[in-house]
């Protein structure tokens, strides 16, 4: 649907890739920001489980995501008990090691041990996706296995980034604690992630559990922002009573493991000071830049999309800023929107000057503050917004690690809920407008 004239030849590969057969769809026509409608319906409805569309290499890419059977195979819970909090102490000695491919089943179990099927990392429950990813180099982890071969206790990490992980699934079955397990399987981790040569690691507690909060601050790592309403409403063992209500929301934490190189950030004007209350409390060596008049740009911004919808969360990828900006954003942000996301995040190369005077407007179309990602891959620094559908965010269960968390987030979900009612009231103002011109004599 997109080539037309002399570059009307269409390139579709077919791969494995781990559980999911990939369909890569390139072609050299309209430049495109996102997988078409059709294909989100796809996705929506789980034909498809995931659906990717960019410009790569001067063409465009419309990525697809089919499930193989051996990516909806669940680990089995015959014979596997959940166990309580104040399960006996076990003294049974364990051997910490890499987590390997064939340990995927056993992690699912420890996990269905502490949580039932209530465990939010839904991935780990599905044992063929674990393993995929460990042989792909997308996750590695660290874990304490008994000498029966289950495990005892994980931490992992997952690749978000070029050079950047996430780190969590941190589990520890309750008759192996108070062993100091997790503080060494952290510390491993750690060592590990160095020597491969990440150069930082972000971690996402929830904003209902304090402790998850102040294990990453006290670990180094500083508040680089909050997602609202991020994930479907979740259940946490031992932290809230029961499912929650709402949907999940999450601090973004974000600690260097290198010395990270000087930047200027360009940042647009209503985001500056949440932009500034992240970076001033660090000693990450960023400054801002005071250019507010255009920047020489290209015409044309390049844009990717894609789409989670199990969380109904679509994330835009802005590669290159160009003087269609607001256009490019607004048409990605209106189909998925129109394909059911109740969340979309886009992240900005803020380290692009002629953002600080062509991302100004972005509020009109809803986006607030999200975060501020540093050295984030391809991105160099990443400036995040968030779109809520529903953006009077719940807080009333949220709890804070420290004063500052607390000042942050509720800095971001002011502007989110400001930029909802600036929304809601230009609407209605364009509404009685027309309701004002259509009582004018036509004639």
């Amino acid at each position: 649907m997109t080539v037309a004239g002399q570059n009307d030849v269409l390139d579709l590969t077919v791969d494995v890739d781990g559980t999911e057969l990939l369909l890569t769809l390139h072609d050299r026509g309209e430049p495109i920001s996102g997988p078409s409608a059709r294909l989100l319906v796809l996705v929506d409805h789980g034909f498809l489980t995931a659906a990717d569309g960019h410009i790569e290499e001067g063409r465009n890419a419309s990525v697809v995501r089919l499930a193989l059977p051996s990516h909806g195979r669940m680990v089995s819970n015959e014979g596997v008990e959940v166990l309580d909090e104040e399960a006996a102490l076990s003294s049974a000695p364990v051997t910490i090691r890499r987590l390997e491919p064939g340990d995927a089943p056993a992690l699912a179990r420890c996990i269905y041990r502490c949580y039932g099927w209530s465990y939010p990392m839904v991935n780990l429950y599905f044992p063929d996706r674990v393993a995929a990813a460990l042989e792909s180099g997308k996750r590695i982890g660290e874990v304490a296995v008994d000498p029966d071969g289950e495990v005892a206790a994980h931490w992992g990490a997952v690749y978000v980034a070029d050079g950047v992980v996430e780190t969590g699934g941190t589990v520890t079955d309750p008759r192996f604690r108070r062993r100091g397990i997790a503080n060494e399987l952290g510390e491993r981790l750690l060592q590990r992630l160095i020597d491969d040569g990440v150069r930082g690691r972000m971690r996402e507690p929830v904003l209902t559990h304090s402790a998850t909060q102040g294990i990453a601050l006290r670990e180094g790592a500083h508040l680089a922002g909050v997602y609202l309403n991020a994930v479907v409403p979740i259940q946490q063992v031992g932290i809230t009573d029961g499912m929650l209500e709402n949907r999940a929301s999450f601090t973004v934490m974000y600690g260097p493991l290198v010395p990270m190189e000087p930047a200027t950030l360009w940042v647009p004007p209503p985001y500056e000071a949440l932009v500034r209350s992240i970076v001033t409390p660090t000693d990450w060596p960023r400054e801002f830049g005071s250019a507010r008049a255009a920047q020489s740009c290209p015409d044309a911004s390049v844009v990717g999309s894609s789409y989670d919808a199990f969380n109904r969360v679509g994330i835009i990828e802005v590669f290159t800023v160009g003087d269609n900006l607001t256009d490019a954003v607004d048409d990605t942000v209106t189909q998925l929107r129109a394909g059911g996301a109740d969340v979309i995040r886009v992240h900005l190369p803020v380290n692009q000057p002629a953002l600080a005077s062509l991302g100004a407007g972005l509020p009109a179309l809803g986006l607030s503050f999200a975060g501020l990602l540093p050295d984030f891959g391809t991105f160099g620094d990443a400036l995040i917004l968030q779109w809520l559908r529903d953006p009077d965010v719940d807080t009333s269960i949220f709890v804070y690690a420290s004063d500052h968390v607390r000042d942050v987030a509720e800095a971001i979900v002011a502007q989110a809920r400001q930029v909802g009612e600036d929304g809601n009231m230009l609407r209605r103002r364009q509404a009685r407008r027309q309701r004002l011109f259509a009582a004018l004599p036509t004639a």
